[in-house]
């Protein structure tokens, strides 16, 4: 007996040491970018670099030393509105003036290959005329879902073969109309997180930014939670894929901004862990090189009665633990 208690305490620690060594480990690349501090925009890689579109386009091979190209502005409104990165190009699908209270799309649609200016691909299009809708490829398609189009809120999804000339897939789904900026596609699926209104609108559905949905077509979506932690406070969040999970990173519980991270191998069960960096939402979150990688976001606080925002725009990346 003293000899089996003793192989299974070493049983017991070889598995506890093989455990500690698949842990995650963020690692902070750089305290500042050369791109401004700001949130709300998107980072894609082309081979062997990284392109940030912040006021401008930034081209990095590490993360740490970024160099701008001399592509203008397209006059997209990523806090509104997404690029998307289809067949070799990223597109700017129309370009905003005003804000979510009035504003005006023209539905104009550019692309870069280079990273130094826009190919107009069309003057006009048939785009729905939108803000807060979620936007990513699948099944060789750009897909559009849901989205708020100044007076009422929708969950209808659209898709497009090039960015010009939009198929209605799914008139009205079984997700609550909604903004729907959170989505990817993992495992063959489309997959929706959270959403909801615009804070002081009439929410039909106050759970819906507790919700996961996903769908093989567009058109049947199901349920996979209906809330993300045990309490159901967690709210918003990046989302990501890597290393065969699904990521949420920047996730705020409730209305207080933290350095939430969740991952799940199956949107239905969730692990959370804490991130060395600064409470931040609206992070842009990307893969390259086997690592996560996190930049930018925003934050609030009260100082002397009024709410101060303050914008990010290190740059950290996550790797397994050695």
């Amino acid at each position: 007996m003293p000899f089996l208690l003793s192989s299974l305490t070493i049983l017991a620690l070889c598995f506890l040491a093989a455990g500690n060594r698949q842990q995650y480990q963020w690692e902070p690349v750089t305290s500042s970018a050369a791109y401004p501090e700001g949130y709300n925009y998107p980072v894609y890689v082309f081979g062997d670099r990284m392109v940030a579109l912040n006021n401008g386009a930034w081209l990095s091979s590490n993360g740490k030393d970024w160099t701008k190209t001399e592509l203008p502005e397209s006059g997209l409104n990523s806090a509104y509105q997404k690029f998307v990165q289809f067949n070799g190009a990223i597109y700017a699908l129309g370009s905003l003036t005003g804000n979510y209270e009035r504003f005006t799309i023209t539905p104009k649609i550019l692309k870069t290959t280079d990273f130094r200016k826009w190919e107009t691909v069309a003057e006009t299009s048939n785009i729905p005329k939108r803000v807060f809708y979620g936007l990513v490829v699948f099944d060789k398609k750009m897909w559009m879902l849901g989205g708020f189009d100044g007076s009422r809120y929708h969950n209808d999804v659209w898709s497009s073969t090039d960015g010009v000339t939009w198929k209605l897939v799914a008139e009205s789904t079984n997700w609550s109309p909604r903004n729907a900026v959170a989505v990817t596609v993992f495992k063959d699926r489309l997959w929706l997180f959270g959403g909801g209104v615009i804070d002081g609108t009439r929410d039909p559905n106050p759970n819906s930014r507790n919700e996961i949905w996903s769908s093989a077509n567009g058109i049947d979506w199901r349920r996979e939670a209906t809330q993300i932690s045990e309490d159901g406070r967690y709210v918003g969040g990046s989302v990501a894929v890597w290393d065969d999970k699904l990521w949420l990173v920047g996730v705020n519980r409730g209305n207080e901004f933290q350095s939430g991270v969740l991952s799940s191998h199956d949107g239905k069960k969730w692990s959370e862990m804490k991130a060395p960096w600064s409470a931040r939402g609206a992070v842009a979150v990307w893969s390259f090189g086997g690592k996560l990688w996190m930049t930018g976001g925003k934050s609030s606080h009260v100082e002397n009665g009024e709410i101060k925002f303050v914008y990010s725009n290190d740059v950290w990346a996550m790797s397994r633990g050695e």
